[in-house]
């Protein structure tokens, strides 16, 4: 019976450890927000110009949805409140930029070897902006994006 008692208790703590999607941060902190938007990916590209959809057309493939979240009056709160969620989450800090005063952040979460979601993290000027990317891509996907746009970290 003990046997059986720490074998449910073992299963159920490892299902409360599993990672958080932002999608539940923004869900629980929207109302809190000066703008919120949320779309499904597909959409993205209507507002994109031809050459800026070339640029991120592989990115877009693999991804769900999109949600952004825009806090002014209660920043730094919600900055502290944010930190904890990455904290308790499984996300990776992955970037980080810091110049002038604005910093950005950008955090990935991993699962089975692929980038399931990407936030990006930016605080200038006493605001705080969140981006959260539902996505399914690979390390191959990023290294593909990356060469077609020029970019490296060398």
């Amino acid at each position: 019976m003990k046997k059986i008692f720490l074998l449910f208790a073992i299963v159920l703590l490892s299902s409360c450890a599993t990672h958080t999607s932002f999608n539940d941060f923004y869900q629980s902190n929207q109302k809190e927000s000066e703008f919120s938007f949320g779309m499904n990916a597909s959409f993205i590209t209507s507002f994109l110009s031809d050459d800026d959809y070339e640029d991120i057309k592989p990115l877009l493939k693999k991804a769900k949805h999109i949600r952004i979240l825009v806090f002014s009056e209660n920043s730094e709160q919600m900055n502290m409140k944010f930190d904890r969620f990455i904290k308790r989450s499984q996300f990776e800090d992955v970037i980080k930029i810091k110049d002038d005063g604005d910093k950005i952040k950008i955090f990935v979460l991993e699962k089975e070897d692929r980038i399931k979601e990407i936030v990006l993290e930016v605080s200038s000027d006493g605001d705080l902006v969140l981006l959260g990317l539902k996505t399914n891509l690979t390390q191959k996907d990023i290294d593909r994006l990356l060469s077609d746009n020029d970019i490296s970290f060398n």
